[in-house]
C-alpha cells in the first residue's frame, strides 16, 4: 500500500474517532436530560393528575345521583298518581342502596385505572432508559469500530514495513511449522 493509501486510511480514522466523540457528546447531553425525569418516572410514576381524578370522581357521582333522584322523583310521582303512598317506599330504598353500591364500584374503578395509568408509565420509563443506554453505547462504538477497520489497513512504509513483512512472514513459517507437526 502506498503512502496516499496509509494517509487515507489514516484520515478516516481520525474522521471516525471524531465523530464518535461529537455523538458521545451529543447523546451525553440528552441522557442528562432524560435520565433523571426517566428516573423519576420509574420510580414514582404521576398516573392522572388531581384534577382528572377529581372530575372522574365528580362525573361518577353526578351520574349516579341523578339517576337516584330520579328514582325517587318517579316513585313519589307513581305514588301520587296511584294514591298509594307506601306502596313505593321500598323501591326508593332500594334504589338508593344501589346508587350507593354503584358509587363505590365507580370510585373504585376510578383508583383501578389510576394504578394501572402508574404501572404503565414506569414500564414505559424503564423501557425509555434501556433503549437510552443501548443508543448511546451502540453508536458510539460502531464509530470506533470504523475507526479500527480503517487503522487496520494501514500499512508501515520504510523500514518498518520490512520489518512488519519480516515479522508476519516468521509468524505464518512458525504456523506451518508446527501445523505440519
Amino acid at each position: 500500500m502506498g503512502k496516499n493509501a496509509n494517509k487515507q486510511l489514516m484520515t478516516n480514522s481520525g474522521v471516525s474517532q471524531g465523530t464518535s466523540q461529537h455523538l458521545r457528546k451529543q447523546a451525553g447531553s440528552a441522557y442528562d436530560f432524560l435520565e433523571p425525569q426517566l428516573q423519576s418516572e420509574a420510580t414514582n410514576p404521576q398516573g392522572y393528575t388531581p384534577t382528572q381524578l377529581a372530575g372522574m370522581n365528580t362525573a361518577s357521582q353526578q351520574s349516579v345521583g341523578g339517576s337516584t333522584a330520579g328514582i325517587t322523583g318517579q316513585a313519589n310521582l307513581t305514588a301520587a298518581r296511584t294514591n298509594n303512598a307506601g306502596g313505593f317506599q321500598g323501591a326508593i330504598g332500594s334504589g338508593s342502596r344501589a346508587g350507593m353500591r354503584q358509587l363505590s364500584e365507580n370510585a373504585l374503578g376510578v383508583q383501578q385505572k389510576q394504578a394501572d395509568l402508574q404501572q404503565q408509565q414506569k414500564q414505559q420509563a424503564l423501557s425509555a432508559i434501556q433503549q437510552l443506554y443501548g443508543t448511546d453505547s451502540s453508536t458510539a462504538l460502531g464509530y470506533l469500530n470504523n475507526s479500527n477497520q480503517a487503522l487496520g489497513g494501514v500499512k508501515p512504509s520504510g523500514l518498518s514495513g520490512i520489518l512488519s513483512d519480516i515479522i508476519k512472514g516468521g509468524t505464518q513459517v512458525g504456523t506451518a511449522y508446527e501445523n505440519a507437526n
